[in-house]
């Protein structure tokens, strides 16, 4: 008969206690900044780049422009127009 072999037992590993958690989380969270540090440290362009975007006008900004150059150019026919007809009627007499 076959000779059975007692089922070899493997080594459990070791239970990681909360506290070694912690420890590893603030390893973690250590070792995260410093590498943040080092890539703003030497890569400082990125930081400062400025991007423009172009964008079409909306139909309330044209409608605004529409209507303010209409309102400048009638106001300033309007102000021409009373200067032109008011300026000759004053008379300035000499004593």
């Amino acid at each position: 008969m076959e000779e059975q072999i007692p089922p070899s037992q493997a080594p459990l590993p070791p239970q990681i206690t909360p506290e070694q958690i912690e420890v590893m989380k603030a390893r973690a969270r250590e070792f995260a900044i410093q590498q943040t540090m080092v890539q703003q440290a030497s890569n400082p362009q990125q930081q400062t780049r400025v991007v423009y975007v172009r964008r079409n006008f909306t139909v309330a900004e044209l409608l605004l422009v529409i209507l303010l150059s209409c309102g400048i150019v009638t106001g300033i026919q309007y102000t021409w127009n009373l200067l032109s007809n008011l300026l000759p009627k004053i008379e300035i007499k000499v004593r």
